[in-house]
């Protein structure tokens, strides 16, 4: 089964690869959700004040908008 939001590692940062419109609205709801990061297994995606960040086991980045 294929997850409904899929995150993928890109230098200092992350890009959703899939689930684009299922993230935004669970941002705008609950503010925070798990989801998985590719090769990584689930990370938690936050909202705050500085933008959306994702916390994995030793880092907290940030979700980039576009590829650099």
């Amino acid at each position: 089964m294929a997850p409904e939001i899929l995150l993928v590692r890109q230098r200092d940062g992350y890009l959703v690869l899939h689930g684009h419109l299922h993230l935004a609205s669970v941002m705008s709801t609950l503010g925070e959700a798990m989801v998985e990061a590719s090769g990584e297994g689930k990370v938690k995606v936050r909202k705050t004040t500085d933008g959306i960040v994702i916390d994995d086991k030793h880092h907290r980045l940030p979700l980039l908008m576009y590829a650099q």
